[in-house]
């Protein structure tokens, strides 16, 4: 039996809508026939898919697995760490690398390769009873496939929970390094946004509403200024984000108008345009710092990843204008 509780930035979501979002390896329609087959429960009562969730409201349901979903498989895949005690262990996700196991991707991603270094992790998990938690041990939090950079995992239960506590609670401090199309009207600004799944891509997001989404705040700095060699304009941004939304920075970027370069999903065509000009392959995004409380510490500390070659190559093809 998996337990959530809403808090006030999903109050009024369709109940249908808020486990989808909860968990996006599964569709909504999904859900929507878990509630049918009585499978959740809202303060011990069954509701229908339409009921809006309020805050506090105490959900239980039961996942119906999907067979990839299955106990986490060790693969000797190399790791960058950065650091590591008895409780964590950060690591500089290259590039390329899938975090977990979901559809498309069931081996070959960071979770494999952290079972085989580190066996015990397979124990820290949320939930004993569900697969779905198997398959994601110590995680609690993740960067797309594409983006690179620092992340940090739980060795332990205890652990886990520590962590995803402070992420909750907004007491973790991630710095992005970001190459745009476009220059922002200004040097500095914070974006807020409710994300949902686009209707007509479900593989996106975007800004679907208040009473839909969910807020994403993100505070955003132009480090420099820069052209092509063909006079179009790219910016070096770096991202302060203070919610964790899938494809958060990424989606907001395009919203505002300053689309990562390399993004095949959220691209604009002056963006499309300047990423093959560079010949760039994935979207420049890298997580470059990470600043928690790590457990039986008194001082949160901050964890860095030096910026991959591919974005130093980017940035070396521009002309800056400062």
């Amino acid at each position: 039996m998996i337990k959530t509780i809403v808090d006030k930035n999903d109050q009024g979501v369709r109940l249908d809508q808020y486990l989808f979002q909860k968990n996006p390896d599964y569709s909504r329609s999904y859900f929507s026939h878990l509630i049918k087959s009585k499978l959740v429960s809202v303060n011990d009562r069954v509701k229908k898919s339409s009921y809006h969730v309020e805050v506090g409201d105490r959900i239980e349901f039961e996942l119906i697995e999907k067979p990839a979903l299955s106990p986490i498989e060790g693969e000797d895949i190399p790791l960058d760490i950065i650091f590591e005690n008895d409780d964590v262990v950060v690591v500089n996700k290259p590039a390329g690398l899938v975090v977990h196991p979901a559809a498309g991707n069931y081996t070959g991603t960071l979770a494999n390769a952290l079972a085989y270094k580190f066996p015990k992790i397979k124990d820290a998990i949320h939930n004993e009873g569900s697969e779905f938690s198997k398959s994601r041990p110590g995680l609690v939090h993740r960067l797309d496939k594409d983006t690179s950079g620092v992340l940090i995992v739980a060795k332990n239960t205890k652990a886990m929970i520590f962590l995803s506590n402070q992420i909750k609670d907004r007491k973790v401090n991630k710095k992005y390094l970001a190459i745009c199309a476009g220059w922002p009207k200004t040097e500095r600004g914070k974006l807020v946004n409710h994300l949902g799944r686009d209707s007509k891509n479900r593989k996106s997001y975007t800004d679907v509403g208040k009473d839909k989404g969910r807020e994403a705040i993100s505070r955003f700095k132009v480090l420099n200024y820069y052209k092509t060699l063909t006079g179009s304009r790219v910016s070096l941004i770096e991202f302060i984000i203070e919610t964790g939304r899938t494809h958060q920075i990424r989606t907001q970027a395009k919203i505002a108008g300053f689309p990562v370069i390399g993004d095949n999903v959220y691209l604009t065509k002056e963006s499309k345009l300047i990423s093959n000009q560079l010949g760039v392959k994935r979207q420049m995004l890298h997580a470059k710092e990470l600043t928690i409380l790590v457990p039986s510490q008194t001082k949160s500390q901050n964890f860095t990843a030096p910026v991959p070659t591919d974005f130093l190559k980017t940035v070396s093809q521009l002309v800056s204008q400062d």
